[in-house]
């Protein structure tokens, strides 16, 4: 299978272009990049989850964050697509560059958060993101729900797994 044909980069894309819910975008293709190349950050699929997470920072007014994490999207995304990556073949990839330099020079002026889309030119991966969004797969999340989503989701496993490393030292 082409690796951009995964259910989960499908859903990322949805996520992305669709509902612009890029939390999620984060937390989806973080589960593909953990099953294909953990821990290695060089990975192009990093590049995409860094292209997300800034813009998340970026509608937040994180513009510090926002700028730091699309220069380094960039720099990854654009040597996926120089070292011709399977993990590129299917995005336009210098539209995507543009993209993430044009908002990084926004960021860096402190100028209001301006989303842009991930042009897909594989037409199964653009048909596979369709059937999702007409499924219902895709929410529609909007004001806060979308805008502090990490602050509202339930971290109750998180904290008591750190509790329970804390309580193991002492």
């Amino acid at each position: 299978m082409d690796p951009l044909h995964h259910p989960l980069f499908i859903k990322f894309i949805a996520y992305f272009n669709e509902n612009q819910d890029y939390f999620e975008c984060h937390e989806v293709l973080e589960d593909y990049w953990n099953a294909v190349a953990p821990r290695d950050r060089t990975h192009p699929l990093v590049g995409y989850i860094q292209t997300a997470v800034a813009l998340y920072h970026w509608r937040r007014d994180n513009f510090r964050g926002a700028a730091k994490l699309f220069a380094k999207a960039e720099r990854l995304l654009r040597a996926a697509h120089e070292e011709e990556s399977p993990f590129s073949k299917g995005v336009d990839v210098p539209s995507l560059l543009r993209n993430i330099i044009d908002a990084r020079n926004a960021v860096e002026k402190e100028q209001p958060f301006k989303p842009f889309l991930i042009a897909v030119d594989d037409s199964a991966i653009r048909s596979a993101v369709m059937e999702l969004i007409a499924s219902g797969g895709v929410p529609t999340l909007t004001g806060a729900r979308l805008i502090h989503k990490h602050m509202l989701r339930d971290r109750s496993h998180i904290l008591l797994e750190r509790e329970k490393r804390r309580s193991s030292r002492h």
